[in-house]
Formats: C-alpha cells, structure tokens, sequence
C-alpha cells in the first residue's frame, strides 16, 4: 500500500515533488494555457495595428495597370496608367481576374465597396512587383556581384 493522497485533485500549489502524471498534466496545462494566452495577443496586436496604424487606399487616387502583366523593368518602377475612377468595368474585371479574383463584380456588393477592394488589390500587386524587383537586385547584386545595376527605387505613393 502507498501513501498517496486519495484526492484526485492536482495541487499546483505544493512543495512535494510530482509524480510523472502530475508533471506530464502540469506541462500540457501550462502549454494550453500559453498557447491560448499568444493567439489571444496576437489577435490584439493585429486589431490595435489595423486601427491605428493601417487605412484603405482611397479608390480617387488609386490606378490600376492597363497592360498584364505590368512591365517590372530594374531601376524605377512603371507606373499604373489607368485612374481607377476612369477605368471600365471590362479593365476592372481583367485586373481582378489576373489578380485572383473570379467573382467581380460581386452583386451583393455596392460599387464603392467594390472599388475598394480594387483599390487593395492594386496596392498589393505594386507592392508585389518592387518586392520582386528588389529580390532580383539584391540577387545580382549580392550573389551574382554583377556590375551597374540599377537601384529598385519605389513607386510614387498614391
């Protein structure tokens, strides 16, 4: 016969050594308990960053590319030609679909709405290209020590 307690209780609070069950139990419980403590900040620090730090792209300035793909030439990027307020639907929607978007324009949605999304669409893809320009400079210029390349300078700003 052994001398254990007959709770079945875990005591976190007690100063005997635990046995491998109580160990095993204490560790898994710390381990969900951190685990669900990290995604909860995460999601805090994510809805603080969207609120303060972020905002939508305006769809007045915004443009979108009138040739697809857009040319990524090294040096300073090409800029998007075609206003967004001025674009048609068929420009739009070829955008939309080279992008990845199958179901625009969506009848659920009202223009604007519509239009923002665009206009994100439109920021992503410029962002894409320079990160890719920058990529393939430092590439060539680290890797392949390649000779006068041109500096993937950004976009302007909308």
């Amino acid at each position: 016969m052994t001398n254990r307690p007959t709770t079945s209780a875990v005591d976190f609070t007690s100063s005997r050594a635990p046995s491998i069950d109580e160990f095993a139990l204490k560790v898994v419980f710390m381990l969900i308990v951190w685990a669900c403590l990290l995604a909860f900040v995460n999601k805090l620090c994510q809805a603080v960053a969207r609120k303060f730090w972020s905002y939508p792209v305006q769809i007045t300035s915004a443009s979108i590319p009138s040739k697809l793909p857009h040319p990524n030439p090294q040096g300073s990027a090409v800029s998007f030609d075609i206003p967004l307020m001025q674009a048609t639907d068929e420009q739009i929607g070829a955008f939309m679909k080279f992008r990845g978007c199958e179901t625009w324009p969506d009848e659920k949605q009202s223009r604007d709405i519509a239009l923002r999304q665009v206009a994100h669409a439109a920021a992503e893809y410029k962002g894409f290209l320079y990160e890719e320009r920058t990529m393939k400079w430092i590439d060539d210029h680290f890797r392949l020590r390649l000779p006068k390349l041109k500096y993937p300078y950004v976009d302007s700003h909308w």
